[in-house]
């Protein structure tokens, strides 16, 4: 059955991936050895009803509930432990923020991650029932889960390499799982790695108003759902329509939903009808909050996920936040395959010339303070002017110019109504590859 474009796709999904998944032999035996090496590390003063052990995905499910509640308390608490790999949760952006609000400023979690170099075998091993079946989904590197954990406003202060073994074996078990785990070859093939982490500081950051832009071109079916959907924060929000010459009932459907909710401070603009970069600018002209925000009109990126761009922005854990598509498992049909491939080759591309890792420089939700605009106008005669999208003048400028870039995980869902505007897909990976060039010359080796 189709999902209604009208409902958050996010909604009724459970905390973690693998609840009703079956066990493989081995997991309680693996289970076991985890337990048994965080007790070990958990100092031997902080009383058992300190702790919150989270063994099975139930108890995810159960445990993400209750901290949604705002009389649960565990301000008592100093450790969390999730015995279960951290990939198992849906969304461990909402999960570990959830933590921060309620956890007491000392308080710690402890939790764990598989190698994803592994992955063959942990697939063949899931075949076979050796161990709970898993897609290459739930497979994150160290430095997706550094950002996870940063963007939900906590610090890995410690990560260890504990085992290479899946399960105890005489002799030769201490050997690999207590000596060359450590070593820094053996290291690479650690079957996890278990980390500590404890609350960022932040300074009480005070609200701050937000304009969220909207481009769009012949989405008449999806302005309902923008509008709908999108949920209040920040101090206060406008959204920001600008309509690209669209030739259907896309302004006409946004006028109407102005009348209707007149408390949704909804603006209309027209643009040029030369692509998403120039509609963005015209926006601009517009935009009054302190934070803006881009989110296209398609829904793929839904508006439920803004707050959480807001806090990291807010909170300044960074200063420019662009969304990345290619870390969370995609919804089905969400991204074609070639499309996929195109987006990891310019990802490397990028990184090298940004020398910061980006996996999705052409997600469309970019998130900034309104005061920087400024720096990223400056950036299209430095890229002499063949950014159509507007994307990478927004990218590169904060790179260039100083800004604290970060990339946030989000769920990519499938286009239920309208037509996709990148389809072109030769000509568009020509024009990356000459705002690539461009970037090669003009930032990387002559700013």
């Amino acid at each position: 059955m189709k999902r209604s474009i009208l409902l958050n796709p996010k909604l009724n999904r459970k905390a973690s991936l693998q609840l009703g998944v079956k066990e493989g032999f081995i997991t309680p035996y693996w289970r076991k050895r985890i337990i048994q090496f965080y007790r070990s590390i958990i100092p031997s003063h902080i009383k058992r009803e300190a702790q919150i052990w989270l063994t099975r995905p139930e108890e995810i499910v159960e445990f993400a509930e209750k901290i949604k509640n705002p009389n649960y308390d565990l301000s008592l608490i100093e450790y969390v432990c999730i015995v279960d790999t951290i990939a198992d949760v849906y969304d461990i952006i909402d999960f570990f923020g959830n933590l921060r609000n309620k956890l007491n400023e000392h308080a710690k979690i402890i939790y764990s991650n598989f190698n994803w170099l592994w992955y063959p075998i942990f697939n063949l091993s899931g075949f076979l029932g050796f161990s709970r079946k898993r897609g290459l989904g739930n497979f994150y590197r160290e430095m997706d889960i550094d950002c996870f954990v940063e963007m939900s406003g906590w610090d890995n202060v410690k990560k260890i390499k504990r085992y290479i073994l899946p399960f105890e074996a005489p002799l030769i078990g201490p050997l690999f799982d207590n000596f060359l785990v450590k070593l820094p070859l053996f290291s690479l093939f650690s079957l996890n790695t278990i980390f500590i982490a404890r609350k960022s500081y932040e300074f009480q950051a005070k609200e701050r108003s937000v304009t969220v832009l909207i481009p769009c071109k012949n989405e008449e079916d999806n302005i309902e759902g923008v509008v709908k959907r999108m949920p209040n924060f920040g101090k206060k929000i406008e959204l920001l329509f600008i309509n690209d010459k669209s030739t259907d009932r896309t302004e006409e459907r946004i006028l109407y939903y102005q009348r209707k909710f007149p408390e949704k401070n909804i603006l209309l603009l027209q643009g040029k009808g030369i692509g998403k970069g120039e509609a963005i600018r015209e926006g601009m002209k517009n935009a009054t909050g302190d934070i803006c925000m881009i989110l296209d009109a398609d829904l793929t990126v839904i508006p439920e996920d803004l707050p959480q761009f807001y806090e990291v922005i807010k909170s300044r854990r960074a200063d420019f936040i662009h969304g990345t598509r290619l870390v969370y498992p995609q919804e089905e049909g969400a991204m074609r395959f070639a499309n996929i491939i195109g987006n990891v080759a310019f990802s490397i591309i990028f990184t090298y010339i940004l020398e910061q890792r980006t996996t999705d420089t052409l997600c469309g939700t970019k998130v900034y303070w309104r005061r920087d605009w400024p720096l990223f106008e400056q950036m299209k005669s430095i890229l002499k002017y063949s950014d159509v999208w507007g994307d990478y003048n927004l990218i590169f400028g904060a790179s260039r110019y100083g800004l604290k870039i970060a990339q946030l995980p989000v769920r990519y869902f499938e286009r239920l109504s309208g037509v996709t505007k990148m389809n072109k897909r030769i000509k568009n990976g020509l024009i990356m590859l000459n705002v690539a060039w461009n970037a090669l010359w003009n930032v990387k080796f002559f700013d």
